[in-house]
């Protein structure tokens, strides 16, 4: 794939031909984030349990269509759409087994995403990354404009919650707005974004 990459030609949705590939991109993605980096303080351990992680979290999603990739899946959107239907008690319990010594953290980060998710119909942006050697080429904003522009044909809202200062003012450029900044227990911040749907004419 050549480094000019033509935005909206590229995005599609992920298949499960794709799912092992866009764990690794996310995995990749993630090995430096605050948050992932404080779950999971080994790199050799934060190395060996991202890649499986992200693949429960991708296999969790894909039946309900809510997996964007791009060409060779050098990067990925994992969103769950309101009427999705998630066992997210079974993907936290999941989750929990493969972060080992580390489940407690695991726990600690989902129930504190929990206690702040809204409860207002939306589509969850649950996870968004690209290749580090991919990034700053177009593919991330590719790949939001094209869920919220389905968001806003449905007039869906969005959420999300953004892991660094650097990704809260990317989301910031395609219209969410922060709601609230909740703190990991002597650990980063995350910031709670919401986005209303835009109104589409013509």
């Amino acid at each position: 794939m050549s480094n000019t990459i033509a935005e909206t030609e590229t995005v599609r949705k992920a298949t499960a031909a794709d799912a092992g590939r866009l764990a690794e991109t996310l995995a990749a993605a993630f090995f430096t984030d605050p948050v992932l980096s404080w779950c999971y303080p080994d790199l050799a351990r934060r190395a060996s349990i991202l890649p499986a992680s992200f693949r429960v979290i991708v296999d969790a999603a894909m039946p309900h269509g809510g997996v964007d990739t791009v060409a060779d899946e050098v990067a990925g959107a994992v969103w769950i759409p309101f009427e999705a239907d998630v066992d997210d008690d079974a993907m936290a319990a999941e989750l929990g087994r493969l972060s080992a010594e580390y489940a407690e953290r695991s726990f600690t980060l989902f129930e504190l995403m929990g206690a702040h998710h809204p409860h207002e119909p939306h589509d969850y942006l649950f996870v968004f990354g690209t290749q580090p050697e991919w990034q700053s080429r177009g593919l991330g904003s590719a790949l939001l404009r094209s869920a919220l522009a389905s968001c806003d044909r449905h007039g869906m809202p969005a959420y999300l919650e953004a892991t660094s200062e650097r990704n809260m003012q990317l989301y910031r450029r395609h219209g969410f707005d922060v709601t609230e900044v909740v703190t990991l227990p002597d650990g980063p911040p995350l910031w709670c974004m919401w986005r209303r749907p835009s109104s589409i004419t013509g």
